[in-house]
């Protein structure tokens, strides 16, 4: 009855003991919960509820989307049938080293248009392209701390026919000696789908790091910045309601007040109030914008300043936008309506550096274990991210001078985006002429 009741199915010969023993799995019957916080308010009230964090995330996701998704296929050799001589590296935010990962991937072969795995990152389900998947999945990885995919996989094979995003705070999991042994998603209306046994690894679980450990596994999942930084979040929804209340509640924006000495120059009480009304008739209000405005009696006008409390709630929502961007590494200048060109150029640079090649390293390892390796007994197949195409990456004149001296001129062409040449000598390294060794002078001994 448990087994049945877990979806856990008896297999006779399997040596999979996760399918037989379930006398010490901790099922968690409801969502974790962080203080007042359920797991969907990370999402609901943070990323839909808070501009702030809107914003910190959309220019994460914007900012990896720029990176195409290619997929390549390894023959182990080039074009000429020599073994390659580019061993697979990661993503390095020096220009000159990040050359290294694009002269590999460029000089792979393009996989087939009309192959499977083509065919299924064209259209991963029937309602998302990959680009409008993948931007929830990252939605969800940098709200929630962690993300989800599910495959649709034929009876018998592992080579996926659709790909889906799940909301992490409906997936439920199972836990065994400190493991994760199934996933169960709640669909609502009362419908659960479940993955355990053999199906277990049709679910992809990219996660942040959980230093929260329980016998429930929650270190198991992901830990979401907004954790962290929920006092900031909290400090920054204050701060916007304040500042609304504050609005709403402002009063007299100045004193119109006589500017001479003479008290027999000075308003009577009947007149103040007609003054009053005619300031609402003539001065304010939309009608009356660029209105010039013509007075007959010795009157002065004096604003009156921002209160103390006013100006503590605009220097919250400052400290509560900076801290916020913290919790991703997001550099807050970039949010600076005017910033200078070095700041915003430094602060581009280690955005990419400190937060999306990081990322981008994760999902395409991710991506390369769990939904490429079914599909590579047909072909050596790569997914890469082309982050060639990101501005902060792009190599100075210096850069190009010091590769030029090793790399031949093809290499220096696919660094600038350019086809190859089909000539011999294009594929040779060119030195300067005219220097010899110091030894032929004798000046080496």
């Amino acid at each position: 009855m448990i087994r049945k009741a877990l979806g856990l199915k008896e297999k006779s010969g399997t040596t999979n003991a996760i399918a037989y023993d379930v006398s010490n799995i901790t099922y968690l019957s409801t969502p974790v919960i962080f203080y007042d916080w359920e797991a969907e308010d990370y999402t609901l009230k943070g990323y839909v509820g808070n501009s702030e964090v809107y914003k910190i995330i959309q220019k994460i996701i914007q900012k990896c989307a720029v990176a195409e998704l290619e997929l390549y296929v390894d023959t182990g050799s080039d074009k000429s049938g020599k073994q390659k001589k580019y061993k697979r590296c990661k993503y390095s935010a020096t220009p000159s080293e990040h050359v290294k990962k694009t002269l590999y991937f460029k000089a792979l072969d393009y996989a087939p248009e009309n192959s499977s795995l083509a065919k299924l990152i064209m259209n991963p389900n029937q309602t998302q392209t990959w680009r409008e998947m993948m931007e929830l999945f990252r939605i969800f990885y940098f709200t929630q701390g962690e993300a989800f995919l599910a495959r649709e996989t034929p009876i018998g094979s592992k080579m996926p026919t659709e790909v889906w995003v799940v909301p992490p705070y409906r997936m439920r999991h199972f836990v065994k000696d400190g493991v994760i042994v199934a996933w169960e998603y709640d669909m609502g209306n009362g419908k659960y789908r479940r993955w355990s046994g053999d199906t277990f690894d049709d679910v992809l679980h990219v996660k942040m790091s959980n230093p929260q450990f329980d016998g429930n596994g929650k270190q198991l999942r992901g830990m979401s910045p907004l954790l962290a930084g929920l006092k900031s979040l909290q400090l920054d929804d204050f701060a916007i309601e304040a500042w609304l209340k504050s609005l709403e509640n402002e009063g007299a924006k100045g004193i119109i007040s006589p500017n001479h000495p003479d008290k027999t120059n000075w308003l009577s009480p009947d007149q103040v109030k007609a003054t009053e009304t005619k300031v609402q008739e003539k001065i304010h209000g939309y009608e009356n914008k660029n209105k010039v405005v013509v007075s007959g009696m010795p009157l002065q006008y004096t604003q009156i300043g921002l209160s103390p409390d006013a100006l503590n709630i605009i220097n919250s929502l400052e400290k509560a936008g900076n801290d916020l961007c913290d919790l991703w590494g997001v550099p807050a200048v970039l949010f600076d309506p005017n910033p200078t060109y070095q700041n915003q150029k430094e602060a581009g640079a280690r955005f990419i550096r400190d937060v999306i090649l990081p990322y981008l390293n994760k999902e395409e390892d991710a991506l390369n274990r769990w939904l490429v390796e079914p599909f590579r007994k047909e072909r050596n197949y790569i997914l890469n991210y082309d982050t060639s195409l990101f501005d902060e990456l792009r190599i100075t004149m210096q850069d190009k001078d010091y590769l030029q001296s090793m790399l031949t001129l093809n290499e220096m062409r696919i660094i600038e985006g350019y086809d190859e040449i089909d000539n011999p000598y294009a594929n040779e390294v060119f030195i300067e002429q005219g220097k010899i060794p110091l030894s032929d002078y004798g000046f080496g001994e």
